[in-house]
């Protein structure tokens, strides 16, 4: 896969005060689905360098992958046989287990001090060390999608196609945004991006300001924001490429080229 070179790592990072950074764009990591080739692929963030760094044992693997805050590690979750939520090296190595393989953890994301993973599974929200100790439950019932604040200051989470924000602890949980999935904060977690009827959208941190940022072709599942913060990348609920927004609008650009492939939840590096 290649495409024109967009020059994303060059940019600077506006930050919130406290927030860490800034950061230039790093690989793009993926799930790539369906067939024997099924697993998380990493592509550079000009479309080149497209590479299978974990192949998957089954079509519905989950793996949702998510890179750590310091860009070094992915976090996963392989499925069965092996269960339970692992981390990996950014090229595939050093594979292991965080948490043991009862039930199907979704959707990891890492504090910012990279110690901690949120993630979903039945029941609800949880949090784990990365050393696999101090598993605690922060919600019951249906919630999706946690993601950390890049400032350490709160996590935002899908309940019922709302988002929701609570204390990194768990505790003063309450909606932020109806008709909305799929949070990605903005560097310096002054905007959150998220999907609202198939379309990317993009609000400020506190919910106000909701705005479409682009009508998309075809429905889209996930929307994430790069680590310059000029690029948002989408992802579609169907076969499709992944696709690189600006926040305002103003230009798209596909990633990738192979239409004929599901490309689901990216994660983007950050580089320091």
């Amino acid at each position: 896969m290649r495409i024109a070179a967009l020059a994303l790592a060059a940019f600077a990072v506006v930050t919130a005060a406290g927030a860490k950074g800034p950061y230039r764009n790093g690989l793009v990591a993926f799930v790539r689905c369906c067939g024997s080739g099924t697993g998380i692929y990493v592509v550079k963030p000009d479309g080149s360098g497209a590479r299978r760094i974990y192949l998957a044992a089954a079509d519905d693997a989950p793996l949702t992958p998510a890179w750590s805050p310091n860009g070094a590690q992915i976090a996963f979750v392989p499925g069965a046989p092996a269960g339970g939520l692992w981390v990996m090296q950014a090229n595939g190595s050093k594979q292991r287990r965080v948490t043991p393989g009862r039930g199907e953890p979704l959707f990891p994301s890492w504090s910012t001090d990279g110690t901690r993973i949120v993630f979903a599974d039945r029941g609800g929200l949880y949090v784990v060390r990365t050393n696999g100790t101090g598993l605690k439950r922060l919600t019951t019932g249906a919630d999706t999608n946690p993601v950390w604040a890049p400032n350490d200051s709160e996590i935002v989470f899908v309940r019922t196609r709302s988002l929701w924000r609570m204390n990194t602890d768990g505790t003063h949980r309450r909606r932020l945004l109806a008709n909305a999935t799929s949070p990605s904060w903005s560097p310096g977690a002054t905007r959150i991006a998220f999907v609202r009827n198939g379309d990317p959208w993009i609000a400020n941190a506190n919910g106000t300001g909701a705005k479409p940022v682009v009508r998309t072709p075809e429905n889209d599942a996930a929307v994430v924001w790069s680590p310059d913060g000029r690029w948002l990348l989408t992802a579609q609920i169907d076969r499709g490429d992944l696709v690189l927004v600006r926040p305002d609008g103003s230009a798209t650009q596909p990633l990738t080229t192979e239409a004929d492939f599901f490309h689901a939840v990216p994660s983007w590096q950050p580089l320091h």
